[in-house]
């Protein structure tokens, strides 16, 4: 067995047999058949997977359709399973939600299928006619996106990334601008997955190890002095999402020491989960200070809070009594890391939130705000310039909240996260499904030009491209509104892109020796390390 075929035969495993436990948890019709129509769904995704290409080609438009499945459904089947709770527990209509997002899932695969048939590359051996190839993916290249960055330009983007961090909590143009470069914070945790695929030729092992082990030091620090767990956990998170994406791509044989060392994975992970998931939720009740103390105020106050298992149980069961009598409430899965990664219940709730919206004036009204949040993608300036009257200062809130103020008249400025399903089935209405389909399309071949594409063989992950796996694993094709759509392609991927250019350039200037090392060392290697993916 391949180490390929082993991580899906235990996801396929663990999704087939989660569904007769959930039987044995609530044998209620509701919930038994959420539980189907979340095995099915899930496993047409994994059998997809399995069964094509799709990860040689398309790495990681095909890992956005597993993120949106594991976000919205398995993840919320075995989470639910583990800690022997029903998978409709706490949700408005689970029939409804579960139905909505494997519809929406179906689409999502059925045009991804498509997209890889009209977007193959040559086979082996063929000729690259002039012009064949896309004119922004030849751009990108002379730019230098697709090489692969020494150890010292990756160590200057995680300075940089962190030294932005600062200033991205001020809420000014400053905060906003700062806030463009914190992805880079996670850049020194890429050193990791280089020395696996390129070899310790990349760079000194030991020593950048060492400096890693700092560095995540001062990571932990930084998030809990500014209370946020992004900055702390997102390194590790992308790590984990790069093996496992290295894992379903290798046809390696399985070794028994890989099984071990799994293994002992899993243990330390077990280990570690309960105080992890108490300082998460220290965070959260520590998170009423945020801004009104000192950096060191707010370190105390939290490892306080998580010397006190009273007031974290009490947290909890806040929580639960939000759900049973609150009118508005997140509470679906306990461990408060682990309710962040599964969206499951906002789907839920806006899906409620919408279905409640059954007036043409709430419908307008509606349009309207939606319309006034894709125009405030555009800087201030050019508003302005083009005469548009919409006040960013007045859209102080997210479609979560509009939509939870529309229906239950809810106070704005919670920023509660919305979906964009229940969004585009309220503006568009049968409609919704092509349009759907459109932005699936578009998304996919602009997450793909994040890959390496050589002639023939395997695609790979380019550098930016890995930073960004996490978040596209998230929400690669599932936002919590229409208008972060417009915003992520018209906006934000490109800033992305140019942000991390220019500070790869800016590190070969400053660090012209790093350069030529790279020139003449890695480069080669790494070519020669693709020549044995391919």
């Amino acid at each position: 067995m391949t180490v390929r075929q082993a991580i899906f035969v235990f996801l396929i495993s663990v999704t087939v047999l989660a569904v007769p436990l959930q039987i044995m948890i609530d044998p209620s019709p509701q919930n038994c058949a959420s539980a189907c129509i979340v095995m099915a769904s899930c496993l047409s995704v994994l059998l997809y997977i399995f069964w094509s290409t799709a990860l040689e080609t398309h790495p990681l438009s095909t890992f956005t359709l597993l993120g949106f499945s594991f976000t919205s459904q398995l993840g919320a089947l075995l989470f639910q399973t583990a800690a022997w709770t029903a998978l409709s527990s706490s949700l408005y209509d689970p029939l409804y939600t579960f139905g909505t997002l494997a519809f929406y899932q179906g689409i999502a695969l059925a045009v991804h299928s498509i997209y890889r048939f009209f977007s193959k590359q040559k086979p082996q051996g063929s000729v690259q006619k002039p012009g064949s190839v896309q004119p922004i993916r030849g751009l990108l290249t002379r730019v230098g996106l697709y090489r692969v960055p020494p150890v010292g330009t990756l160590w200057f983007m995680g300075f940089v990334g962190l030294c932005t961090f600062f200033f991205s909590h001020y809420d000014n143009v400053l905060g906003k601008v700062a806030g463009g470069f914190t992805f880079l914070a996670w850049a020194p945790f890429l050193i990791i997955f280089y020395l696996r695929e390129v070899g310790e030729s990349y760079c000194n092992a030991a020593f950048n190890r060492g400096l890693l082990v700092a560095y995540a030091g001062v990571a932990i620090v930084l998030g809990l002095a500014f209370n946020t767990r992004s900055v702390m956990l997102q390194g590790a998170a992308t790590i984990g999402l790069l093996y496992l994406l290295a894992g379903m791509r290798s046809n390696a044989p399985l070794m028994g020491g890989a099984v071990l060392k799994f293994a002992a994975l899993v243990v330390v992970l077990l280990a570690v989960s309960v105080p992890v998931s108490d300082l998460a939720t220290s965070m959260v009740i520590a998170r009423q200070w945020r801004g009104r103390v000192s950096a060191a105020e707010m370190i105390k106050t939290t490892l306080f809070i998580m010397g006190k298992p009273t007031l974290i149980a009490s947290a909890h069961s806040h929580g639960e009594s939000a759900w049973r009598y609150g009118p508005y409430d997140e509470h679906y899965i306990t461990n408060p890391l682990l309710n962040r990664l599964v969206v499951t219940k906002y789907h839920d709730n806006s899906f409620h939130f919408a279905g409640a919206l059954t007036s043409e004036e709430a419908r307008a009204r509606l349009r309207a705000v939606s319309i006034k949040f894709a125009w405030a993608g555009l800087p201030t300036p050019v508003l302005a310039k083009l005469g548009i009257a919409v006040s960013k200062k007045d859209l102080a809130y997210s479609m979560g909240d509009y939509l939870g103020y529309l229906s239950r008249g809810l106070p704005l400025g919670g920023h509660k996260i919305g979906s964009m399903f229940a969004q585009g089935i309220a503006l568009f209405g049968p409609l919704f499904p092509f349009v759907y389909a459109a932005i699936c399309l578009l998304l996919f071949w602009l997450i793909d030009l994040l890959t390496v594409r050589p002639v023939a063989g395997k695609a790979t992950l380019s550098t930016l491209g890995m930073l960004q796996i996490w978040l596209l694993f998230l929400a690669g094709i599932s936002y919590e509104g229409l208008h972060i759509v417009l915003y992520f392609v018209f906006r934000n991927f490109w800033q992305t892109v140019i942000i991390y250019v220019l500070v790869c350039a800016l590190a070969r200037t400053m660090m012209p020796g790093s350069r030529s090392r790279v020139a003449a060392t890695t480069v080669p290697i790494w070519q020669r390390k693709l020549s044995q993916w391919n």
